[in-house]
């Protein structure tokens, strides 16, 4: 496992980790979110089309992460990073931090061979140049600071090794039924990875339709997920240069 960078360490929580850590904490138990984020035909298929697209685009980039530490940012109670491995080419291991212990229990007893690490995104306990992917799912959205996101993004820039792969899935529009979020834009992704190889596309029909289509119907949610306007994440890949100074 990567070294600890000790000097990150100590620095008073803001009133913006205690948000998160409130709502979040509260989802562990609302049976509302434990609904929607229950393993469905609607979940299973956008989780599975996520993962397919991821490798489509880290082929397409040439990434190299075999035998390389992997990183699963905000993992979750669900984390689902061990998928970025391949049999052609496994990873050394992959590391999940999330800041509620809690929910990293959850995910080590889903996926006992995660490593879990409870801390700060914006403060990694990391060496810099040590990592060969970080991967996020739907955790920048649910930080609301700007100055916050954007140390998230800069710790993700040092602690990756050069060649190193930053995978964002996020999403790309409001969600009118949770203020606790807040889209991920394009414009700050391309902001946080200037000077790197970037790739992205929408991907994942809008949720709320697929859940209750992908029961039905195969073909009306091929029809759903064809629609660029009514795919609501995006997918973003950005390779460190070989010679960055970041």
């Amino acid at each position: 496992m990567p070294e600890d960078h000790a000097s990150r360490q100590g620095t008073p929580e803001s009133d913006e980790h205690r948000r998160i850590r409130d709502v979040y904490g509260h989802y562990q138990s609302d049976p509302k979110r434990r609904r929607m984020w229950a393993d469905t035909a609607g979940s299973r298929r956008m989780r599975d089309e996520k993962w397919r697209r991821i490798h489509v685009l880290l082929a397409d980039a040439g990434a190299k992460l075999a035998d390389a530490w992997g990183f699963d940012l905000g993992s979750g109670a669900t984390a689902d990073a061990d998928r970025l491995n391949q049999e052609s080419a496994p990873l050394r291991g992959i590391v999940a931090l999330d800041l509620l212990a809690e929910r990293l229990a959850a995910a080590r007893r889903t996926n006992p061979a995660l490593l879990p690490v409870a801390g700060d995104a914006a403060r990694l306990p990391l060496k810099g140049d040590s990592l060969g992917v970080v991967y996020q799912s739907t955790m920048i959205s649910s930080v609301l600071d700007p100055g916050l996101r954007r140390g998230i993004l800069a710790e993700i820039a040092r602690v990756l090794k050069p060649g190193g792969v930053f995978v964002s899935y996020d999403t790309r529009y409001p969600n009118p039924w949770n203020r606790n979020t807040r889209p991920v834009g394009l414009k700050e992704l391309r902001r946080g990875f200037a000077g790197w190889r970037q790739m992205t596309e929408s991907i994942t029909g809008i949720p709320q339709l697929l859940r209750v289509l992908a029961p039905l119907s195969d073909t009306a949610c091929r029809l759903v997920e064809a629609i660029p306007a009514l795919r609501s994440h995006r997918l973003f890949v950005a390779i460190k240069p070989a010679s960055s100074g970041r």
